[in-house]
């Protein structure tokens, strides 16, 4: 299946994210909240907006696959192109000042696939009541 792929994929990516954040907190030792650091908040907010979409997006993904009504080219290129857009978000909030380029970038790699899957979920659904 297209989608454990990218889950798993997702899911190390998301173990990661889950450390770095976890390894901030500590060397500024701030178990909750964000303290006065704006590394924290970066790290907590980029952590949030993963998990954020992420989930979504793979519901839809293993939707759209499971119709069986569309390429798995398809579907490999919106799954990449989603995982690059996470890449490309998350190390522009984290590699020390914002880097607005990279985090555009990403977004844009994040919702058009969004955009795309969502169509293709409709399009399936209205498909299979004709």
């Amino acid at each position: 299946m297209i989608t454990l792929l990218y889950a798993g994929i997702l899911g190390l990516f998301y173990f990661k994210i889950s450390m770095d954040t976890i390894k901030a907190r500590k060397k500024h030792q701030i178990s909750m909240g964000y303290g006065k650091d704006n590394e924290i908040i970066q790290y907590v907010s980029a952590h949030n907006n993963f998990a954020s979409y992420v989930i979504f997006l793979l519901l839809l993904l293993y939707l759209v696959e499971s119709s069986q009504m569309y390429s798995p080219y398809l579907l490999h290129g919106l799954g990449t192109t989603f995982t690059l857009g996470r890449f490309f978000h998350y190390f522009a909030f984290v590699a020390g000042k914002m880097n607005f380029k990279r985090r555009v970038l990403g977004m844009q790699m994040t919702l058009i696939p969004l955009l795309i899957l969502s169509l293709l979920c409709i399009f399936a659904s209205l498909k299979s009541w004709i």
